[in-house]
């Protein structure tokens, strides 16, 4: 896409800096705002399994943390890349780099333009500096936004974010991450600042640049990854963690219901309950796993309905079960048999 190329006054002092070399190039650009960034959620998602590593886990994680990273980064700059083009701003060296030529030959430095034309606004004109490259002529017309500021913004202030979603604690873990957090936001504001610095943008482009990255990661770390959420964290717990406390802690409400029912009726554990036990611990489990939040709605339903019906089927062989004791009872057989209904029900 071609820039639009602005014209100037000749008088207009901003435009009239000296050239700089860079001291943020566009390859330390780079390295600071996509490589390092990359290396960190690498290193972190490391960090958040390493207690029960496994590296599909670790795999899908990394990928899903990347891409999340990857989709504002480049949302970013084809912000900033058409921001450019469109409003065509001169840099600050524009004048020293360029050495404009009106199409008389005359420069602003002449006497007729001293005089007469100073005030005058110059929009056909050529560049006297024949050491240009194309490529450096168009340089000198993107000055607004700054890429630097908006893509330093956004990768540091996204990785605060990131910080703040994964790195959970108290006490002083909590003042080490908003620390760390503090020279993200450093490293961004150097950045953006050298350029005004160099000469190579104005400070509104510096400051229009910040925002843009800053409203581009706000945007991705709540909309687009969900940063800001408790599930965000949660996903770090490995698919069979999660596996094995569902079935712990549907193990664990039988045996307390269980428990219990021995307190009360101590001398009452019979095959009755061994019959019925396995029922109510995978009705147990489908509740939990229901309960839990990890599973979509259409999943929660399937799992609850299951749930009530293998409490409805415990709840009728129960019954089945007393009205043949009754019909034994009136028979003569007597309360040898009442102890066989004892058995451990979950709650509906």
């Amino acid at each position: 896409m071609r820039a639009f190329q602005r014209g100037f006054f000749c008088s207009d002092l901003t435009l009239r800096y000296p050239y700089r070399e860079c001291t943020i190039t566009i390859p330390m650009l780079l390295i600071y705002t996509l490589l390092l960034p990359m290396l960190f959620i690498s290193v972190v998602e490391i960090m958040r399994i390493c207690k029960c590593f496994r590296l599909r886990k670790y795999v899908t994680n990394l990928a899903r943390s990347l891409s999340i990273f990857s989709f504002g980064f480049i949302a970013t700059y084809l912000t900033t890349e058409l921001a450019k083009n469109v409003v065509g701003r001169l840099r600050p060296h524009f004048y020293t780099a360029c050495q404009p030529r009106l199409p008389d030959g005359s420069s602003c430095e002449s006497a007729y333009q001293q005089l007469v034309g100073g005030g005058v606004y110059v929009e056909h004109y050529y560049c006297a500096n024949r050491n240009l490259s194309a490529r450096q002529l168009r340089e000198l017309h993107v000055s607004f936004p700054s890429a630097h500021s908006s893509l330093s913004f956004y990768a540091m202030l996204l990785l605060c974010f990131y910080l703040h979603a994964v790195w959970r604690g108290r006490g002083t873990t909590r003042v080490l991450r908003h620390i760390l957090q503090f020279l993200l936001l450093l490293v961004a504001c150097y950045i953006a600042l050298s350029r005004v610095r160099d000469y190579w943008h104005h400070w509104s482009d510096v400051l229009a640049g910040a925002l843009l990255g800053a409203v581009y990661a706000i945007l991705t770390a709540v909309y687009v990854g969900r940063m800001l959420r408790q599930g965000f964290a949660d996903a770090a717990s490995t698919h069979k963690h999660k596996k094995h406390q569902y079935k712990l802690g549907g193990k664990q409400q039988v045996k307390q219901l269980a428990h219990a029912h021995q307190h009360h009726h101590p001398h009452q554990l019979t095959s009755s309950q061994h019959r019925l036990a396995p029922h109510d611990a995978r009705s147990g489990r489908m509740l939990l796993v229901a309960a839990s939040g990890s599973v979509s709605n259409l999943q929660q339903q399937q799992l609850l309905s299951t749930a009530h019906e293998d409490l409805e089927k415990q709840q009728l062989h129960e019954q089945v079960v007393k009205e043949h004791l009754m019909e034994r009872s009136s028979i003569g057989g007597g309360g040898d048999c009442e102890w066989k209904l004892q058995a451990v029900v979950l709650p509906t």
